[in-house]
């Protein structure tokens, strides 16, 4: 009887313990469904989805209109120069029509020169004195693909980790900011290889309009930012510009061919030219969209100038001799990114000549191309600089391509020297 009572007591225990145990399992069963839930009715890209939420980046701001351009090259140096009073920023202003044109160009801008020459500064201020926002980078040694500039998606976590350049990619897309200039400065861009990191960039840039796309993710997940193309793609705005800073050492790579001639390349020189400031000017946040305007009046109005000069260029003896010498041709892009380029150089208050120069410059006669090599003569270079001579002298009315003969004749003494 008391055995019976015993084992009872122990089948009731039991009893109840499995009951405290099924609630237990049920509140853990409800409690994970919660949880699944709220991770599939989350996004899965949190900060673009913020900004697609928050008031601030759905309301437009006014802007101020770009009228002319060399109006607005020449009040930017004087921005540039008082952006920072206590540091005073001072550039040429054959660079800055230089800069301008390339806006116009390209939407990939690589800056080099020696370290204080103030490449990334020159991007930050610019983006400040034009009432525009600037995302800084830097770059990593060891990037290697997309997803070290974008992030990448955690198929654990059903999340985007959204890095800075995502970031600042979607917020250049919003209302607020469309009609603005946006940069992205990847500082010490040659740290690792951009034909890498960038090399999606690379491609989409060379694309127009809304085919200008990245690949984020393959599958749309769940409620995915208002502005991703089928939840996957993001497409790269056309008021966004990336800015590149590069040096030259031990620690860096040579930037290749693809890389260089999609960019619009400046090297800034090692001594500023210090001017009178004078009157300082009123703050301004202009229009990207009156900017892009006065980009294409420019290109338009000298169309007719350009595509006459281009054909010259295409039948000249300087043509001939670096595609029999050197295996060296215009190419489509080329003759692309000189029709933009040259009218707004001029536009800008610069010269086709000087546009043309640098053109020619930093695409042809540059080390490893014309110049550098150690399969050609100091005859071959010769011949090369008085066809490119005969070709100034025809449309340029005479003016001398300074960069251009300078790496030339740098390039003889090299030869001389037996180096």
């Amino acid at each position: 009887m008391r055995f019976d009572t015993v084992w009872a007591d122990e089948i009731h225990i039991m009893q109840v313990r499995n009951q405290a145990m099924k609630v237990h399992l049920d509140e853990l069963e409800t409690s994970i469904g919660k949880i699944t839930d709220s991770r599939k009715s989350a996004s899965a890209f949190v900060e673009l989805s913020r900004m697609d939420a928050e008031p601030a980046f759905q309301i437009g701001r006014p802007a101020d209109e770009v009228r002319n351009l060399k109006t607005f090259t020449d009040e930017l140096r004087i921005r540039l120069a008082c952006v920072q009073p206590d540091n005073p920023l001072f550039f040429r202003t054959e660079d800055l029509q230089l800069f301008v044109g390339g806006l116009a160009m390209s939407q990939l801008h690589v800056f080099q020169g020696i370290s204080g020459t103030g490449k990334t500064s020159l991007a930050k201020a610019f983006a400040k004195v034009v009432g525009g926002e600037c995302q800084d980078i830097a770059v990593q040694a060891g990037w290697r693909d997309r997803s070290d500039l974008l992030g990448h998606y955690n198929t654990f976590e059903r999340r985007f980790a959204e890095k800075e350049c995502l970031q600042a990619m979607y917020r250049a897309a919003t209302p607020s900011a469309k009609d603005r200039v946006n940069i992205v400065l990847l500082d010490e861009m040659n740290l690792s290889r951009p034909e890498q990191y960038f090399a999606d960039f690379l491609s989409a840039l060379e694309k127009e309009g809304d085919d200008r796309l990245i690949r984020l993710v393959e599958t749309s997940p769940p409620n995915p930012p208002q502005q991703l193309r089928g939840g996957r793609e993001i497409v790269v705005p056309e008021n966004l510009w990336f800015i590149g800073t590069a040096n030259q050492d031990e620690t860096t790579n040579e930037l290749a061919d693809k890389t260089h001639d999609r960019a619009f390349v400046l090297e800034l020189p090692r001594h500023e030219v210090r001017f009178e400031i004078g009157q300082q000017l009123r703050p301004k946040t202009f229009s990207f969209t009156s900017l892009d305007q006065a980009f294409k009046v420019a290109q338009d109005s000298a169309r007719k100038q350009i595509d006459e000069r281009m054909d010259i260029i295409g039948n000249s003896e300087l043509t001939r001799v670096l595609a029999d010498q050197f295996a060296i041709g215009w190419g489509n892009r080329f003759e692309r990114q000189a029709r933009k380029f040259l009218p707004v150089v001029e536009a800008a208050g610069g010269s086709i000549a000087q546009g043309l120069d640098h053109l020619l410059s930093t695409r042809v006669f540059r080390s490893g191309k014309v110049i550098g090599r150690y399969d050609t003569n100091a005859e071959t270079l010769e011949r090369v600089q008085r066809a490119l001579l005969d070709v100034f002298a025809t449309v340029a009315d005479g003016a001398r391509p300074e960069r251009c003969l300078a790496a030339i004749e740098a390039d003889l003494k090299r030869l001389e020297r037996g180096a």
